[in-house]
C-alpha cells in the first residue's frame, strides 16, 4: 500500500514537471518572437525600410507577444505551486 502511494506521488510530481516544461516552451517561443520583432523593427528603421509608425506597431506587437506568452507561464507556475503545496500538506497530515 505504501509503495502504491509513493508511485501516485511520483506520478503527480512528474505531471507537474511536464506542465512546467510545456509552459516554459511557450514562454521561450514568445521570447524568441519578441526578439525577432525587435530585430526587424530596429533594423528596418535604421536602414529606412520602415517608417516611425510601423516601428511603433512592431514594438507594440512584440510586447503583446511577450505578454501573451508570459501569462500562461505565470498561471501554470502558480497552479503547479499550489498543487505541490496541497500534496505536501496532504502527506504531512498522514
Amino acid at each position: 500500500m505504501a509503495s502504491l502511494k509513493k508511485e501516485v506521488i511520483s506520478l503527480e510530481v512528474e505531471k507537474s514537471r511536464l506542465n512546467r516544461e510545456k509552459s516554459m516552451l511557450v514562454m521561450n517561443k514568445a521570447l524568441i518572437l519578441y526578439f525577432v520583432f525587435m530585430f526587424v523593427a530596429v533594423l528596418g528603421f535604421v536602414n529606412n525600410y520602415i517608417g516611425r509608425t510601423m516601428l511603433n506597431v512592431l514594438i507594440i506587437m512584440g510586447l503583446c507577444v511577450l505578454i501573451i506568452g508570459t501569462i500562461p507561464y505565470i498561471k501554470t507556475m502558480h497552479e503547479e505551486e499550489q498543487r505541490l503545496n496541497d500534496l505536501i500538506k496532504k502527506i504531512n497530515l498522514k
